[in-house]
């Protein structure tokens, strides 16, 4: 299972989870996290589609709009597998990974963020590296919500 145990969230997890879990269980680490936070299927997803579809028709005037619901499928993509595929439930663990998604297609530099006025290459990278860094440290919405 790919949900991310936190303190906010431990007791709904176990709860949930099959076999012989105990209150024992410890929070993940931040290297488990970042794992969980990093959606790579709809990363390679969004890079094999993309390559192909601008392989076959990258030069044709029509293909930036296209590549614009390439971009929107593989965001929604990513929140729809997590939740179906990887029964995800958490919303702060699906918008973190959706928000991962969008940065990781930023960095690349694809059409679709390259034609945004504030597209910029090295603050893609950047973002991308705090984003690496930064995101496994949310430990979710506090309780109180």
């Amino acid at each position: 299972m790919r949900l991310v145990v936190t303190r906010r969230n431990r007791d709904a997890v176990l709860s949930r989870a099959k076999g012989s879990y105990s209150k024992d269980t410890p929070n993940d680490t931040y290297r488990e996290r970042l794992i969980k936070y990093t959606p790579v299927e709809t990363i390679a997803v969004f890079i094999a589609v993309y390559g192909i579809t601008y392989y076959l028709s990258g030069s044709e005037s029509w293909y930036p709009v296209v590549a614009r619901w390439i971009l929107i499928l593989g965001i929604l993509g990513t929140v729809m597998y997590l939740w179906k595929a990887e029964n995800v439930a958490d919303v702060v663990q699906l918008g973190i990974s959706a928000i991962g998604f969008f940065i990781w297609v930023y960095a690349l530099g694809v059409i679709p963020v390259t034609s945004l006025p504030c597209y910029n290459a090295v603050v893609a990278g950047l973002l991308l590296v705090a984003y690496v860094f930064l995101a496994p440290l949310v430990d979710g919405v506090p309780e109180v919500w």
